[in-house]
């Protein structure tokens, strides 16, 4: 095998697996949801929160609700 095929290989094999541990990474990343009250509530929880701070403040910008931590 040539040193340009074999370095083509390696790089690829590098990106590649720098593709599946980043990817995992932001996967895990939403953790709390909010559940929304009121007229302003669309009745599905809202899981795109990765702290609970940000939730709660969403939550009180909409009028209220509750927040949740995600099992998984």
């Amino acid at each position: 095998m040539s040193r340009s095929k074999l370095a083509l290989i390696s790089a690829m094999m590098v990106l590649s697996m720098g593709f599946v541990l980043c990817s995992q990474d932001s996967a895990n990343a939403a953790t709390f949801c909010a559940q929304l009250r009121g007229a302003k509530a669309a009745g599905q929880p809202d899981c795109s929160f990765s702290t609970l701070d940000t939730c709660r403040a969403r939550v009180k910008h909409r009028g209220g609700g509750h927040c949740y931590k995600l099992t998984q």
